[in-house]
């Protein structure tokens, strides 16, 4: 798979039948374990305990599989035009509200595009204008995320957001779904407190299911996250746009 897209933008499509609907979904939470108390041992019992420790963590790192190339240090962005593979894990950031006032939110979150999954034609028929989408195969592609922080509370910050690519890497058109398909469901985050306190669980996660078409004899093969969804005073100041982070077989 290709590290860089040349992105050529196609237009969205967005026209769906009415009887096309909201996408729903399952939701998984992350737990966060409480810091163990300092013990009372022995100088030469922690000496010795430190030995086992640093031989058991070697043992662990040689066995480990390498799945999280964004884990290079913690809290560090996964860096633009990163080319992952299915399942492997980016760290990535969005933003919400003007920054520098009250209402400014930035969130991070681990987040991986975990499979695609092809459809058939059949799966677009319930929709009013189905005939318009005749010859067109959709594709589903999932991606988890789990919410890493958070910089005060929101109910209101959104995810990062994907592009699916086809064959030669140009974008898919995606589709805009209004209400359920059962090919395609997505969760949310856990929520918390009322009012002002309203807000995201850092450390819940969530799956998202976006569908993108493809036109007949090809594929949505691969897919990417540009920091759209990462509001900056310059165009020019978000490095993702024109060298997205990707993911692929």
């Amino acid at each position: 798979m290709k590290n860089t897209f040349s992105l050529k933008r196609k237009q969205a499509l967005a026209t769906v039948g009415a009887s096309a609907a909201l996408l729903v979904a399952l939701t998984s939470c992350g737990t966060l374990e409480a810091p163990k108390p300092i013990g009372t041992e022995s100088a030469a019992s922690q000496t010795s305990k430190a030995a086992d420790d640093r031989a058991s963590d070697e043992s662990t790192a040689s066995t480990a599989p390498a799945t999280n190339k964004a884990a290079a240090a913690p809290g560090t962005l996964t860096a633009p035009g990163t080319a992952l593979k299915l399942g492997e894990m980016a760290l990535t950031q969005t933003n919400s509200g003007e920054k520098g006032t009250e209402k400014y939110r930035e969130a991070t979150f681990n987040m991986a595009v975990t499979k695609i999954v092809a459809g058939t034609e059949a799966d677009l028929a319930s929709f009013k204008d189905a005939a318009k989408f005749a010859g067109q195969t959709p594709y589903y592609v999932f991606t988890e995320f789990t919410l890493t922080s958070l910089s005060a509370p929101s109910a209101g910050i959104s995810e990062p957001r994907i592009d699916g690519h086809l064959k030669d890497g140009t974008e898919a058109q995606k589709l805009i779904v209004f209400g359920t398909m059962d090919q395609c469901k997505s969760s949310d985050f856990k929520t918390e407190g009322k009012d002002d306190a309203f807000t995201l669980v850092v450390g819940s996660s969530m799956t998202s299911c976006t569908v993108f078409l493809a036109p007949a004899g090809d594929a949505v093969t691969s897919s990417s996250m540009d920091g759209s969804g990462f509001n900056t005073e310059n165009y020019k100041d978000n490095k993702f746009r024109d060298n997205p982070i990707t993911w692929g077989k």
